[in-house]
């Protein structure tokens, strides 16, 4: 048997809308990343889903609010799916990364695989933490169809984990965008991915350039 994942990233926080870097910080979606979260609910009205996991942060938790909603689902929240802890550029603008922590951010922009938050985690250690919990879930949920709530740098590192592409390939990967659709497959102990980052949904409403996180 297989477990689907349906990894879902927030819809427009308002880090994201400010430029700033939240990692751990706990701001909300902005008014656009609700709407965003409403439709990617819709998108999936009419997909199975037997569980819902989410990020404790409340920009992932509000995005997969409305999926669990519609199936009078509880939303399992786990900590380890957060976004990158940042250190000391949580909550910052880019324009201070820029200014204070110039070589630092610009391996993040250039370079993410090689890249570590100023006395936070690596996207390495990153990678490690979501890789982990992401197979954790799928085992415990054998032949289950699984939806995750998570950020922007938990979903590109999976993806490069997934796809066997090394860290210092992976400032190829673009960012899946907000409130998009990730889908993968666990079987036989490896994951498979089916789709990643789509958005056609979101129409107009899509954040396809937005790096932020």
């Amino acid at each position: 048997m297989s477990t689907k994942l349906i990894i879902i990233r927030h819809g427009q926080s308002i880090g994201n809308l400010n430029e700033r870097f939240l990692g751990h910080t706990d701001l909300d979606l902005s008014e656009k990343g609700y709407k965003q979260a409403e439709m990617t609910a819709e998108f999936l009205s009419n997909v199975h889903i037997d569980k819902i996991y989410s990020s404790d942060l409340i920009r992932a938790y509000n995005t997969v609010f409305p999926v669990a909603q519609s199936r009078d689902l509880y939303i399992i929240k786990n900590k380890n799916l957060r976004e990158i802890y940042a250190g000391e550029w949580e909550n910052m603008t880019y324009d201070y990364l820029t200014k204070h922590f110039p070589k630092e951010y610009t391996i993040w922009k250039t370079d993410i695989g090689n890249a570590r938050c100023n006395g936070g985690e690596s996207v390495i250690e990153l990678q490690k933490r979501i890789y982990t919990e992401f197979e954790k879930i799928a085992k415990d949920n054998d032949g289950n169809t699984i939806c995750i709530g998570t950020h922007a740098t938990p979903i590109r590192t999976f993806y490069a984990a997934c796809k066997s592409i090394n860290k210092d390939d992976m400032h190829k990967i673009p960012w899946a965008s907000n409130a998009s659709v990730t889908t993968a497959y666990y079987k036989n102990g490896k994951f498979e991915i089916e789709e990643y980052g789509y958005d056609k949904h979101l129409g107009e409403l899509s954040s396809k350039f937005n790096s932020n996180i």
